[in-house]
């Protein structure tokens, strides 16, 4: 089983001994995939390509680094990728791209496409009378992007109760705050829930009960439609610095001096 502070850990050194930016928004979401991964998606064990397997899919692609080290930790992602992430010899990027031999279900960081693929893969599901689960992980920046909702409209149209669309909502995108820009993350957990009368569950995204309980509903019981976990996070959650910090969106914070000692605080 994995633990998250092992993760977090774990996400923060790759981000850190490779130099590599865009670490604040995959701390956001460690608690949310560790439980995912350890307790609920269905998959096989050095078969990526598992037909029965669940599909995830990280629309916020540019957030991956949580991901990744998960993937590895799974046997998925082999360890010379992580060591040679950030250089010419690497074939894994700063945003996802589909790579079906390391279990990474689609291209995204282009926001807004994640989603729209997701509906398509719990359609296809659908009509093959399946009973694999879609999993779909998408920022709160991101729900910003119209492609969003033409998504929603047709999962509600065609009751993908096989869908789950798990909201990071850490408050954040990269020019500023989401309620700056749009809407508040409350306004934007209102409209979502009105999309759809399947599960919604509106939770601390860093609480694992939580995270365990709301994940439940989905997994483990019968559905009207499709499913949203609307997860309050805190970005760059583990570096003092990074938490709440909008700079250090784009940011490795070793360009401000600090120094990973092997624990996150």
């Amino acid at each position: 089983m994995m633990n998250s502070n092992v993760i977090r850990d774990k996400t923060i050194a790759f981000s850190c001994n490779t130099r590599a930016g865009h670490l604040a928004p995959a701390l956001s979401t460690v608690e949310l995939l560790t439980v995912l991964f350890n307790d609920f998606l269905a998959f096989t064990p050095n078969d990526p390509k598992d037909e029965t397997r669940d599909r995830f899919i990280l629309s916020k692609g540019h957030g991956a680094y949580a991901y990744y080290v998960i993937l590895n930790e799974l046997g998925f992602l082999p360890d010379w990728e992580l060591d040679k992430f950030n250089t010419d010899d690497s074939t894994i990027k700063g945003c996802l791209t589909e790579n079906p031999d390391y279990m990474i279900e689609a291209s995204t960081g282009s926001l807004g496409h994640g989603l729209p693929l997701a509906v398509g893969m719990a359609l296809s599901m659908k009509l093959q009378n399946r009973s694999n689960k879609i999993v779909c992980m998408v920022g709160d920046g991101e729900m910003q992007e119209g492609s969003n909702y033409e998504a929603m409209l047709l999962a509600h149209r065609f009751k993908l109760d096989n869908l789950l669309i798990i909201v990071d909502a850490n408050n954040l995108q990269a020019m500023g705050k989401v309620e700056e820009i749009t809407v508040s993350n409350d306004k934007l957990a209102h409209i979502m829930r009105s999309f759809t009368d399947g599960v919604f569950a509106d939770i601390n995204g860093h609480s694992e009960p939580e995270i365990t309980h709301a994940y439940q509903q989905f997994f483990n019981q019968e559905n009207k439609n499709f499913s949203v976990v609307f997860a309050r996070t805190v970005k760059g959650k583990g570096i003092e610095m990074l938490e709440a910090s909008v700079k250090h969106h784009y940011r490795c914070p070793t360009e401000d001096g600090y120094v990973y000692t092997g624990e996150s605080k």
